[in-house]
């Protein structure tokens, strides 16, 4: 298992996280997040972060970003790979696991080769969001890019602004750059293994995991997010729970409502990272069912 890196994705709600923590007590691992809204601090119950102070291995990327803190692909991967060499340097076996699917990309296939951007750009781009609101810079987008326009979500505020800021800082399109030939910062060989469920068993457990969100403080969380008064667009506030937590505290709906939202926004989330994982994750080891002592206990035999 020399210089073995172990990724394990999967859908929210799938167990990947729990799958990652027997694993990394059992063989001497090292967790590394690979979740793109875990990495922002202020939510820790909407975001379904561990109870890090009470779990026996060490976990890195968690909670330690400002909501409003634009955080790119580029950025992540480059500080996974500074401390899986730590990890392994220590003679540590780093386990990277999450659903952000462009992060495992990342890993696996490289970066593209975007040079770096003058930072001012980004705060042009930031004002402009605030201003003139992040429909309009999609329309830019598409205007200047429609190929990136349709590969990027409308609601994706940081793809958004980073295609615009290589467009601004670069003069080519950012789609220019995903034809060019990847770099790869990770050359460590992969146990790779992506968590999945029935959908029926994974929307259960979606809905299961909001509910108990909201019995264990998700209303008081948002109250102390919405106290720092971060802008609409930062991206802390796009995280599944807060917009209709929002809307129960003002009164624009029910406790019900809001419950029921946060589970239809789930599902649809959940969905999402199902469809990434069967069309970008083709080779990766498949493990479809609850996970049981045995399963864990087959699966370190077999690293």
């Amino acid at each position: 298992m020399e210089n073995k890196i172990i990724l394990i994705s999967g859908s929210t709600a799938s167990g990947k996280s729990d799958f990652a923590i027997k694993i990394a007590k059992n063989i001497g691992g090292e967790i590394i997040n690979a979740d793109s809204i875990q990495i922002y601090k202020d939510l820790n119950v909407l975001t379904a972060r561990p109870n890090i102070e009470k779990e026996d291995p060490n976990h890195h990327l968690y909670g330690f970003l400002n909501g409003d803190h634009l955080w790119s692909v580029g950025d992540w991967v480059k500080e996974a790979k500074k401390i899986s060499d730590e990890i392994l340097n220590r003679k540590m076996i780093p386990i990277i696991v999450g659903g952000t699917g462009l992060y495992f990309k990342a890993i696996t296939d490289g970066l593209s080769p975007i040079p770096d951007i003058d930072p001012k750009i980004r705060k042009g781009l930031i004002a402009d969001l605030k201003k003139d609101g992040l429909k309009k810079l999609y329309s830019e987008l598409n205007k200047i890019d429609p190929v990136a326009g349709k590969s990027i979500n409308q609601n994706d505020q940081q793809r958004i602004l980073r295609a615009l800021e290589v467009y601004n800082g670069t003069n080519k399109k950012i789609s220019y750059f995903w034809g060019i030939k990847r770099v790869k910062l990770f050359n460590n060989p992969f146990e790779k293994v992506n968590i999945t469920l029935p959908r029926e068993d994974l929307y259960k457990r979606c809905d299961a995991r909001c509910e108990e969100m909201m019995r264990c403080g998700a209303i008081e969380e948002v109250k102390e997010l919405l106290k720092k008064g971060y802008n609409i667009n930062a991206p802390i506030m796009n995280a599944i729970g807060v917009n209709e937590i929002t809307e129960f505290l003002n009164n624009n709906i029910d406790f019900r409502e809001a419950l029921d939202l946060m589970k239809y926004r789930t599902h649809q989330y959940a969905k999402r990272q199902t469809t990434w994982s069967k069309h970008q994750m083709i080779t990766w080891k498949s493990i479809s069912t609850q996970l049981s002592d045995k399963i864990v206990d087959n699966f370190i035999k077999k690293l």
